[in-house]
């Protein structure tokens, strides 16, 4: 991190950038995301410190998104109890009174966003950099852009989502992803710290500067995470990765969507995800409970767009591909069983024995099998015919 800090790419460095008595807002990520803000933040603090910037000038915002609240608890994961006392903001999408209008993309998307970050003379995202389902990536300008933006500015957006090239692993040309960059822009976003992460969450790699240093950190991403297949497969085991990347199954929709690109039409994704906090969003929640098929949700998000029910959309246009088994802690499984029998969106085994065998009765004991540990974060790319 000191090596990023030191070589920024596309900007100069941080410490020639500020000055004393700037005040300059932290943009860190929530629970939802590895990224390991403790390790990161002491970094960009001495960097700020080494420029005459105070620590009483400086302000940590969670960039919760649309996403719930920061309890103390997951704060003091976050961001380490050192680093806890100092000016903390929880920002909440919903909270108009807090919000301001800043300007409007060429795509239309009205921008407001946290009013306490606006009025920070100096923005600094600090965020890893993963495969997202349609905004390519997480990391660049999705620190302001979701991150403290009202959920009006977060749905405009993530309503071209359907649009072509709005696909994980695709940034450039990718409608989300040009959308959140030029509305950071307007917002006044003038810096980041990006990292990328193994499989154990170390960090291995750690990039600085503008939105240049997000696309190093993507170059590195796929080398380790865009992995080629010569075929699909008739089944796909599909973990997503462990916490928190199994939070909730709105956040492990994530694997599911990357074990798409692995799985043959009409094969199996059997997904382990513990999900203790259960389906995760209540919007996500409801269009699931309501719907009686798959197309009932996908004919919903035709008629209107909703940030929630974008979830359930990409869940079940992907039971319609393939048939989906969660292996899940008890309380989602009790759910799936009790309340989404027969809607042709999720079936539930009680371990990975379970249902893998009744994948195998269903395709055959010759079927073929592609296992994707850290499904959340890595991408299939086949090579041969479906």
């Amino acid at each position: 991190m000191r090596g990023a800090l030191e070589r920024p790419i596309g900007h100069g460095k941080l410490r020639d950038l500020v000055r004393r008595g700037m005040r300059v807002a932290l943009l860190v990520s929530d629970i939802t995301r590895p990224c390991p803000s403790h390790k990161i933040l002491p970094h960009v603090i001495d960097e700020l410190n080494g420029a005459g910037v105070g620590d009483v000038d400086m302000t940590i915002f969670f960039a919760n998104g649309m996403h719930r609240k920061q309890t103390a608890e997951d704060m003091n994961k976050l961001i380490g109890p050192g680093i806890l006392g100092r000016k903390v903001v929880n920002h909440d999408s919903k909270d108009k009174a807090n919000l301001e209008y800043v300007g409007r993309t060429r795509r239309g998307t009205d921008v407001s966003i946290n009013k306490r970050a606006l009025d920070c003379d100096f923005k600094i995202g600090i965020a890893n950099v993963d495969i997202h389902y349609f905004a390519g990536y997480s990391g660049g300008g999705k620190s302001l852009l979701p991150g403290v933006s009202s959920f009006d500015t977060i749905q405009q957006n993530h309503s071209m989502m359907t649009l072509p090239r709005a696909e994980p692993g695709v940034v450039e040309g990718n409608p989300v992803r040009d959308d959140i960059e030029e509305g950071a822009r307007i917002a006044g976003m003038d810096y980041i710290l990006n990292v990328v992460l193994n499989e154990d969450k170390g960090i291995v790699q750690a990039v600085a500067g503008d939105f240049k240093a997000h696309r190093a950190a993507v170059k590195t991403n796929d080398l380790m995470y865009k992995v080629p297949i010569d075929r699909r497969a008739d089944i796909v085991i599909a973990s997503a990765g462990g916490f928190p990347k199994d939070i909730n199954l709105y956040k492990s929709q994530k694997a599911l969507d990357n074990a798409l690109y692995a799985v043959k039409d009409g094969g199996t994704i059997i997904l382990l995800a513990e999900c203790p906090e259960g389906l995760g969003d209540e919007t996500f929640e409801e269009w699931i409970m309501e719907a009686s098929c798959p197309d009932d949700i996908i004919e919903r998000l035709r008629e209107g767009f909703a940030l929630g029910g974008h979830k359930a959309f990409a869940i079940a246009r992907l039971a319609k591909r393939a048939r989906i088994v969660a292996v899940s802690g008890p309380g989602l499984r009790r759910m799936i069983s009790e309340d989404l029998g027969g809607k042709g969106l999720l079936e539930s085994a009680s371990s990975i024995e379970e249902a893998l065998r009744a994948a195998l009765d269903a395709h055959g004991s010759d079927a073929s099998i592609i296992l994707m540990p850290y499904a959340g974060s890595t991408l299939p790319s086949p090579r041969g015919a479906n």
